[in-house]
Order: C-alpha cells, then sequence, then structure tokens
C-alpha cells in the first residue's frame, strides 16, 4: 500500500513538473496587407512564416487579426506577444525586439492610361491628386516628395490599403503608393491588370527592411538569442524565401531576402 501511494506521489509530481516547465502559447497578431495576409483568404506570407516557427521550435502558436494600431498597443502591454512584417523606430526599440526577415519596395501606381507619368509631370499639374495609406512609410525620396504634395493639400489618406484601389478607380486620386504584396494581391484579386500601371518612381529608395517583432515583456534577451538563430537558419537554407516565391514569384523573393544580406 505505501508503495502504490509513494508512486502515486512521484506521478503528480512529474505532472507537477511538466505543468511548471510547460511554456504558454504565444500569441501573434496578423493583419491585412494582401499576400502578406489576408484575412477573408486566412492565407499569406506572414502565416507561413508563423507556422514554420512553430515548427522549428517547437512552440505552440496562436494567431489573432488585428488592426496595426492595435497590434503596437498590445506589444507595448505585454497583453500580445509577437507579430510580424513590423518596421522598427526607436520608440517602438523600448518595448519590442526585432529580427529582419524580408526587404519590401514600395512601387507607384496609377491608371494604365497615366502608365507614363513621372514624378516631375505629377507634381506640377495641381489638379492631380496622391494617395497612401495612413501613417505608412515608403522611403526617404518617396515620403520628401509626398509631404511637398501634401503640404500643397494633394494627399488623401486612407486607413487601409484596399480602399486604395477603389479609390484610385472612382477618380479620388490619380496615384499612389503601395507595397508590392498588396499591389501583387489586389490586382490579382480584382483582375486589374489591364486597368493599372506599376512604376517605380524612387529607384534610389531600398526597400525597406520588415521584422519580426517580439513583446520585450514577453521575451528576454536570452530568448531572442536562440529565435535569432531559428530565423537565420530558415533564411541560410532557403526556407524564406521559398516562402516568398510562393506568392511574389523567385525574382522579387530574392530581391526581399537579398535586402538582409
Amino acid at each position: 500500500m505505501i508503495k502504490r501511494v509513494a508512486i502515486f506521489l512521484l506521478v503528480l509530481l512529474s505532472a507537477f513538473v511538466r505543468a511548471q516547465d510547460a511554456k504558454p502559447p504565444i500569441s501573434y497578431a496578423l493583419y491585412e496587407l494582401g499576400y502578406l495576409y489576408s484575412d477573408s483568404a486566412k492565407a499569406g506570407i506572414d502565416l507561413d512564416i508563423v507556422r514554420e516557427l512553430a515548427r522549428r521550435s517547437g512552440r505552440e502558436f496562436t494567431t489573432v487579426y488585428l488592426p496595426r494600431a492595435r497590434i503596437w498597443h498590445e506589444l507595448e502591454t505585454g497583453s500580445l506577444m509577437m507579430t510580424g512584417s513590423g518596421i522598427q523606430t526607436p520608440e517602438r526599440d523600448a518595448f519590442a525586439w526585432f529580427i529582419p526577415c524580408l526587404g519590401l519596395k514600395n512601387y507607384v501606381v496609377t491608371s494604365a492610361a497615366d502608365a507614363h507619368t513621372r514624378p516631375g509631370d505629377f507634381r506640377s499639374n495641381p489638379e492631380l491628386l496622391f494617395g497612401v495609406v495612413r501613417a505608412f512609410r515608403h522611403g526617404p525620396a518617396a515620403d520628401a516628395y509626398i509631404d511637398n504634395l501634401r503640404s500643397d493639400g494633394r494627399v488623401t489618406e486612407v486607413a487601409d490599403s484596399e480602399f486604395l484601389y477603389k479609390m484610385l478607380l472612382a477618380g479620388r486620386f490619380h496615384a499612389f503608393m503601395a507595397l508590392l504584396p498588396s499591389i501583387e494581391f489586389y490586382i490579382d484579386q480584382y483582375k486589374l491588370q489591364d486597368k493599372l500601371a506599376v512604376s517605380d518612381w524612387f529607384p534610389d529608395d531600398p526597400p525597406i527592411v520588415h521584422y519580426l517583432v517580439f513583446s520585450k515583456k514577453a521575451f528576454s534577451e536570452a530568448d531572442m538569442s536562440e529565435w535569432r538563430t531559428l530565423v537565420a537558419e530558415m533564411i541560410a537554407d532557403g526556407t524564406l524565401e521559398h516562402i516568398y516565391a510562393t506568392y511574389l514569384g523567385a525574382q522579387n523573393a530574392r530581391v526581399m531576402i537579398d535586402t538582409l544580406r
């Protein structure tokens, strides 16, 4: 009898130790940005990266779809642990760790009829309006150009990338800037191949590095060493490039990865 009680207590103790050692699921927020993630399709680059991180780390992830502004707030408070495709800033460094995972270029989109419009032509015509997603960064030269237009009241800001395409087609403005995953997604979704033109007005602006973002309230500096090693392995063995190529083609995927090297 005593032996059975001892065995029972050892089993309970072992279960207790395992429970203490078990790590909670990692909460990861996704946001809408074309082929980076589409909530209607429940698919995209960021979701594929989450699945690969889970497979390699052995950690469980739970994903949630949130607006961008709420994501940053919850990362700061610690109620959210991770997100993807984020931009690093000095303000965000105070509450988050960053691991670079892809470089994305912004392009100008116009109607097909205006495909040959150039920045100088657009700037000199006061009747032409430009669209951007509120709070998005586009690159040094591009942002300076947009700020000049904004000072003349010629910039329309929208809350979400999808509105850019709808408003351009409705004639609410005449050009806008967007990231490649957004452009390719909405052109494909709405069959706009013959209606829109994509141009690089600012070729000297490099791709903007986007990061995996970790809340400092959830991850220590020691934790981050392990995650950096894991992501470096995903870059070195071609896993990330393969994910990007699945959605955006091999040539674009190579640029997205080369930005990190």
